[in-house]
């Protein structure tokens, strides 16, 4: 039989002491969990962004013309109005992927550029040439100068995509080549 005495107060039940070195140890563990967690969707969100990268630059050729250099040629009143040139442009990758170059265009007021629809894949750090067709209007597009370049590029993911060109295509050495087709006149 058990006895109570009543004159006492009753004893307070144990309580258990939280353990430190569990909680600090519990929180390390999370802290590791997620610095790792986090350090490896970080990784995969950077591969992914490298892998779908384009960086390539566009130079005209400035050397030999090509054959049927002044093909196209529309003359009114005797004189040459427009001019399709056939000319050379040399890709670089300066991309981290290889990339399909399937084509490239440029325009601005009285010229267009147009490349000639192909597969090109360059490496990283490789160059390939291509053929460009460029149209000048005479009485507006000289001197050529700077062109905005507009790229068809493929990736390894198989994904089509605009891409602009780094840095801006200069049309001046072929300017020139331009101007003498425009100067050129009819005799009748």
């Amino acid at each position: 039989m058990n006895v109570i005495d009543l004159d006492r107060p009753a004893p307070e039940p144990r309580q258990r002491k939280p353990n430190g070195v569990l909680a600090v140890a519990l929180l390390l563990v999370g802290a590791v969990l997620g610095g790792v967690a986090t350090h490896g969707w970080t990784v995969r969100r950077l591969a992914a962004v490298r892998d779908r990268e384009v960086s390539v630059f566009v130079f005209a050729d400035a050397g030999r013309s090509l054959e049927g250099a002044g093909r196209g040629k529309v003359v009114l009143d005797g004189r040459v109005a427009s001019v399709t040139l056939t000319r050379r442009v040399t890709l670089v990758n300066a991309g981290p992927v290889p990339i399909n170059i399937r084509n490239l265009a440029a325009d601005r007021p009285g010229v267009a550029l147009r490349g000639v629809e192909k597969q090109r894949w360059v490496q990283p750090g490789g160059t390939v040439q291509a053929d460009a067709d460029v149209q000048v209007d005479c009485a507006r597009g000289l001197p050529l100068g700077r062109l905005p370049v507009t790229l068809s590029v493929q990736t390894a993911d198989e994904r089509a995509r605009q891409a602009g060109a780094k840095g801006v295509f200069d049309g001046t050495p072929w300017s020139e080549q331009a101007e003498i087709a425009c100067a050129d006149v009819t005799r009748s």
